[in-house]
């Protein structure tokens, strides 16, 4: 044997091996995965496109359509609660979990002079002596999800009483709806 058959034969024994392992470890750490990243994005688009078809309008039978229309049928049962509320005969209105008035009805707002009443305006209806007090236990009411029951006096020293029910879900409160009893509105006890 000369030295270039030795040196063929130490070429097919080192180097056959190392170019085959060569070839397999590029199909197993490149090729492979870069099929695998191929098929997984295919698929991703695909599911993209069936979402995005359901959430487009098709004739109102999609999930956006449908999330619509129960939005707008809650919009309608609250106004259409409140409207209920509207014409009652006691001052009602309704605040958020901090007390800010969210809603009131056309007693409580005649009791108030009509006046645009925002945040925590409604408290003035208390005399300011017995407001602090009052706010401690709206605060500790909505922190414990009970209902408000407060007797006081009135800035034109009416004894009112606060009725308030909270919106409850779970362990938290979402504000409450509030009737007032025992205010006059300058011509007649409500």
């Amino acid at each position: 044997m000369d030295t270039l058959d030795i040196f063929k034969l130490t070429v097919e024994i080192l180097v056959a091996p190392s170019v085959i392992a060569l070839i397999g470890l590029i199909w197993k750490k490149i090729i492979k995965p870069v099929s695998r990243m191929a098929k997984s994005h295919d698929y991703m688009i695909e599911n993209i496109s069936h979402i995005k078809n359901e959430l487009m309008t098709n004739g109102g039978s999609s999930i956006k359509d449908a999330i619509n229309r129960i939005e707008k049928r809650q919009i309608m049962i609250d106004k259409r609660s409140k409207a209920v509320f509207y014409k009652v005969d006691s001052p009602i209105f309704e605040v958020d979990e901090n007390g800010n008035l969210l809603w009131a009805n056309k007693i409580f707002h005649d009791i108030m002079g009509n006046k645009n009443l925002k945040g925590l305006d409604w408290v003035v209806l208390i005399d300011e002596p017995q407001r602090e007090y009052f706010l401690r236990e709206l605060e500790s009411c909505s922190e414990k999800i009970r209902e408000l029951s407060f007797e006081t006096i009135s800035t034109e020293g009416e004894n009112i009483k606060f009725s308030g029910f909270p919106y409850r879900d779970n362990n938290r409160n979402f504000g409450f709806l509030i009737y007032l009893e025992g205010v006059r509105n300058g011509f007649s006890e409500i």
